[in-house]
């Protein structure tokens, strides 16, 4: 997406999430917030990674971006997702990921997008890939807030990877064998609000609701099927 000047942000969040998808404990996570938006399409967000956005007239848009995914550990560790449960199971490790994007405005301002997640070092932990619908429910001088649904998808070495349990790792773990295939392994429902005291600092407040799904769910590593997350961040643009 093109945009008229060039924008920065910077903030620090703080947060909850689970010790890894399918944990019954949490973890608290503190974060930097650095954003960029550039106005020859290039961005950094701390969601998406650095990487380009094009937005073309009928509404439609394509982007690729460049990510870093940490992995899973098998011990309760402040820095990475995991928990001392799946000691035994060894480490996922962390991954550099290029993201493809296609997406749409439809109705008004709700946007639509399939986003494709394929590693680039460490591959034989499989390809993701998610489909998002956002929907903007409320904008005022100083208020934003929308909704985000998402749906995801692995493929069976991805499944396998995060879900599943491998004859090795049964041995070393106490967990049962699992094999997990390809397929839709979790859903989430989210919102999003942003609160602006002036035209340059903001109150940032995102939390949502993940379900794990078919087969995946099934895993003896799943000690929950509902997963919460929460974050909120103070950030100033310019």
């Amino acid at each position: 997406m093109a945009y008229a000047e060039n924008f920065y942000m910077f903030g620090l969040g703080t947060g909850v999430a689970p010790r890894y998808l399918g944990s019954k404990d949490y973890r608290g996570l503190v974060a930097p917030v650095i954003s960029a938006e550039f106005s020859n399409g290039f961005f950094i967000s701390p969601l998406q990674g650095a990487g380009y956005k094009k937005t073309f007239a009928n509404g439609m848009f394509v982007s690729t971006a460049l990510s870093y995914d940490f992995g899973r550990s098998d011990s309760n560790r402040a820095d990475l997702p995991g928990s001392n449960y799946l000691k035994g199971m060894g480490r996922i490790p962390g991954s550099l990921m290029m993201s493809f994007q296609v997406g749409a405005t439809v109705f008004g301002d709700t946007t639509i997008s399939v986003t494709l997640d394929q590693p680039l070092t460490h591959t034989t932990r499989g390809v993701s890939g998610h489909i998002d619908l956002t929907t903007p429910v409320l904008h005022t001088a100083t208020n934003d807030i929308s909704i985000t649904g998402s749906l995801h998808a692995g493929s069976g070495r991805y499944t396998q990877t995060f879900f599943g349990v491998t004859d090795a790792q049964s041995a070393s773990s106490g967990f049962r064998p699992y094999s997990v295939k390809a397929g839709f392994d979790n859903a989430t429902v989210s919102a999003a609000w942003t609160y602006s005291f002036t035209p340059k600092w903001s109150l940032r407040t995102s939390g949502g609701l993940t379900r794990i799904l078919g087969s995946s769910a099934d895993s003896p590593i799943v000690q929950k099927k509902n997963a919460y997350f929460a974050m909120t961040a103070v950030t100033y643009r310019y």
